[in-house]
């Protein structure tokens, strides 16, 4: 099997350590991140190295990596975390856990993430670096933007397009042809639409700027 890092220890690792462990595709080589060598984060698994560590696993062979580090305010460390496994040389595969649908139409960016029983439907475009949580639906054509978060049980209706970084909160509905802009938020349970600009949070039945 092929060697894989978790790079951060949330808890978006442990889903994702789920997931790698019963695809029996990657072999995990230990997490690396902030906390003290040898600190266990989940069944086992424990911090093997820290940031500064990054090109010696490399150099090693080591040549995959996740990012195990959740959307919620922190896009811009996510960005920050990809863009340095990529200048290192780092792969930065699709994990879709083996419960999700995805479409052979969609198309699934690098190092993005589909979780449990979630579903995205024919001709989805979802960018790099994003998550698609357990329960969540990305319908027919729709595109989302990299390094962008659709939470658990979030429905994206067909033809929906959302910007970058975009956070659809759990459980929230997004009606079909709405665009979202790079960077809004969009609460959980809302139920969207119209348009929303670009920076803007939403919230509400229908939802309404926060």
């Amino acid at each position: 099997m092929e060697k894989l890092i978790i790079v951060g220890a949330g808890g978006h690792a442990k889903t994702v350590i789920d997931t790698i462990e019963r695809q029996g595709v990657y072999e995990i080589c230990g997490i690396v991140a902030p906390e003290d060598i040898g600190t266990e984060i989940y069944r086992g698994y424990r911090v093997s190295a820290h940031d500064d560590d990054l090109p010696k696993l490399f150099a090693r062979g080591i040549s995959a990596a996740v990012v195990g580090i959740g959307f919620l305010g922190r896009s811009a460390l996510r960005e920050n975390i990809y863009k340095q496994l990529k200048e290192l040389g780092y792969e930065l595969p699709v994990i879709i856990d083996d419960t999700a649908v995805v479409a052979q139409s969609a198309v699934t960016g690098e190092g993005t993430y589909v979780g449990r029983g979630a579903i995205v439907n024919a001709d989805a475009v979802i960018g790099k670096m994003c998550i698609i949580n357990s329960g969540a639906i990305v319908e027919h054509e729709c595109s989302i933007g990299d390094f962008s978060h659709v939470a658990v049980g979030a429905v994206v209706c067909g033809q929906t397009k959302v910007g970058s970084r975009t956070l659809i909160g759990a459980n929230a509905t997004i009606i079909q042809c709405v665009t979202i802009g790079n960077d809004a938020i969009v609460g959980a349970g809302s139920v969207v639409v119209k348009a929303v600009p670009a920076g803007e949070q939403v919230v509400g039945v229908a939802a309404k700027r926060s």
